[in-house]
């Protein structure tokens, strides 16, 4: 999965426009000498919004009821992992509760970070943006590009991009990342994240599923290939609405013309 935040806004003041962000792991140089990401931080970065190795990141379920390659929904508890420098076993999105050795430098909300385990800190849940739409939609299927709002289970806050602190990477200059409730009146960030999936997922050998899911498409791809059917029929339609206005604005001028005509006509016999 891919996870975009719409409009970060720079802070008060600074010549960078608004621009949309995209979540990655940064590690730091010292990091890739030695091959070692525990603690590697979370950024947004407004350039890199086609996958790569650094954006992309795992969903994997957490209850004994859920297994890989399930539908998500709304509500339900999964873990967010990542792969850096081609390791075989998954690193977690983790976010410790804030603390004087764990916080933002400058906002004192959660840091977000690569750990090596899967704790009670990594639990995430997804919600709707809407508030009023929390209710209803708990328990559903969660749909590609849905606008939603990422929860940390443990302590309900959801994760959020800091519009006014950015820190500096190998990468340039990026936002950090941080869970925690957002004060306007204090600082600011953008709670709001676009959820939006890129990879597939298949089912591994002897999972519950079957051998007969393996024959299926996956459900990202069906569900992107819905998204292109209906694109490509509000395209036939505006083509049609397009064609039927450009044939009656022919109608109406050759009516005009017959007028025209009928007018001159009358014109004739009276003189």
């Amino acid at each position: 999965v891919i996870l975009h935040a719409p409009v970060v806004q720079p802070r008060k003041g600074a010549p960078r426009p608004s621009l949309a962000c995209t979540i990655s792991a940064t590690p730091s140089r010292q990091a890739l000498v030695k091959n070692q990401y525990h603690d590697v931080p979370l950024t947004a970065c407004p350039v890199y919004h086609q996958p790569v190795l650094k954006n992309v990141f795992t969903i994997l379920p957490r209850g004994s009821g859920q297994h890989e390659g399930s539908v998500l929904c709304y509500g339900d508890p999964f873990d967010l992992t990542h792969k850096l420098g081609g390791q075989h076993e998954p690193l977690y999105v983790t976010s410790p509760v804030g603390s004087a050795l764990h916080s933002g430098r400058e906002s004192r909300r959660q840091e977000v970070l690569l750990k090596p385990h899967s704790t009670s800190h990594s639990a995430w849940r997804l919600q709707p943006s809407d508030p009023h739409l929390r209710l209803t939609y708990e328990g559903q299927s969660v749909e590609v590009g849905a606008r939603v709002m990422m929860i940390q289970t443990m302590t309900n806050q959801p994760m959020v991009i800091e519009e006014e602190f950015s820190t500096r990477t190998i990468f340039g200059q990026e936002q950090q990342v941080s869970v925690g409730v957002v004060t306007r009146a204090t600082t600011r960030a953008a709670s709001t994240i676009a959820f939006l999936t890129w990879t597939r997922r298949t089912p591994r050998q002897g999972s519950p599923q079957g051998d007969s899911d393996s024959q299926k498409e996956p459900l990202e791809e069906d569900v992107l290939q819905g998204e292109r059917e209906k694109q490509e029929e509000l395209r036939e339609r505006e083509k049609e609405k397009e064609e039927e206005q450009k044939l009656l604005e022919e109608r109406v001028e050759g009516l005009r013309l017959v007028l025209d005509d009928v007018e001159n006509n009358d014109d004739v016999e009276e003189r």
